[in-house]
C-alpha cells in the first residue's frame, strides 16, 4: 500500500516537471520567432565568446607555466654554469701552483753545485724578437752582468747583459747569429745561434757525431749548452751539418738559476 502511495504521489510532480520544462522551451521558440532569430544569434554568439575566453584562459594559465618553468630552468643554468666556472677557475690554479712547485724543485738541487740566486722569469721569452727575456733579480740581489742563466736541468740558456737594481736583462745563448765555441764527442766547433733555442755548427765529415750528443762550452765552464737534433752529411762535402738544439721549453720558462 505504501509503495503504490509514493508511486501514485510522484507521478503528479513528474508531470509538473515536464510541463515547466516544456513551457521553457515553448517560450525560448516563442522569444526567438517574436525575435526574428535574435535571441539564437545572441545565444550563439555568447557560447562563442565563452568558448574564446575559455580558450584563453586556459592558453594563458599554460603560458604562465611555461614561463615560470623556463624562468626556473634558466636560472638553475646559470648557478650551474656559475659553479662550473670556479670549479675549473680552482682547477687550474691548481695546476698553476703544481707546475710552479715543479719549477722550483727542479733548481733546488743547483745551489749544492752552483754559487747563485733562483730567480723568477718575468716577461715572455716568445714576446721578444731579440731572444731576451727579463728576471726578477738584479743587482740588489748580486746578479751582475755576465752571470751565466741555467735552466733546472743546468743547461747554460743565456747570459745577463743588462742589470738593474730588482730586475736583469738576459740574452739567450742561441740568440740570431750569436756564436759560442763549444766541443761535441771531442771535436770542436763553433755554434752559430739561429733564435728560438736553435744553432747549427759544422764538423769535420770523419767525425763520428750522432743525434742525442751533448754540447760544451768551455767559456761556460764546460757546462752543456745543447744537443745534436740533427746530422746531414751531403755528398762531395767535406764537412757535415750540426742542428742543435736547446733541450728546453724557453717559452714556458718560469725560473731559472743565475749563477754569480
Amino acid at each position: 500500500m505504501m509503495s503504490w502511495y509514493q508511486q501514485s504521489r510522484s507521478a503528479p510532480q513528474g508531470r509538473r516537471r515536464m510541463l515547466a520544462v516544456t513551457f521553457i522551451v515553448l517560450a525560448i521558440i516563442l522569444v526567438d520567432i517574436w525575435s526574428g532569430g535574435l535571441a539564437r544569434s545572441y545565444a550563439r554568439t555568447g557560447a562563442v565568446f565563452v568558448g574564446y575566453g575559455a580558450q584563453l584562459t586556459l592558453g594563458w594559465i599554460s603560458s604562465a607555466r611555461f614561463f615560470s618553468s623556463r624562468r626556473v630552468l634558466l636560472a638553475e643554468n646559470e648557478t650551474l654554469r656559475a659553479a662550473l666556472y670556479t670549479l675549473e677557475e680552482r682547477s687550474a690554479l691548481l695546476l698553476a701552483l703544481q707546475e710552479e712547485n715543479a719549477a722550483l724543485r727542479s733548481t733546488l738541487s743547483l745551489p749544492e753545485r752552483e754559487r747563485g740566486i733562483t730567480a723568477p722569469v718575468v716577461s715572455s721569452f716568445r714576446a721578444s724578437p731579440y731572444s731576451t727575456f727579463l728576471i726578477g733579480a738584479g743587482e740588489d740581489t748580486g746578479v751582475a752582468n755576465g752571470n751565466f742563466v741555467l735552466s733546472g736541468s743546468s743547461f747554460v740558456i743565456g747570459v745577463v747583459t743588462d742589470s738593474a737594481s730588482r730586475s736583469a736583462l738576459v740574452t739567450a745563448i742561441f740568440a740570431y747569429e750569436n756564436t759560442v765555441h763549444a766541443l761535441v764527442s771531442d771535436v770542436s766547433i763553433v755554434v752559430e745561434g739561429r733564435g728560438g733555442g736553435n744553432a747549427r755548427a759544422e764538423a769535420p765529415r770523419s767525425a763520428k757525431i750522432s743525434p742525442g750528443d751533448v754540447v760544451t762550452a768551455p767559456e761556460y765552464g764546460g757546462r752543456p749548452i745543447g744537443v745534436v737534433g740533427e746530422v746531414v752529411v751531403e755528398s762531395g762535402d767535406a764537412a757535415q751539418t750540426l742542428f742543435i738544439r736547446l733541450p728546453v721549453n724557453l717559452a714556458s720558462l718560469r725560473f731559472v738559476y743565475v749563477v754569480k
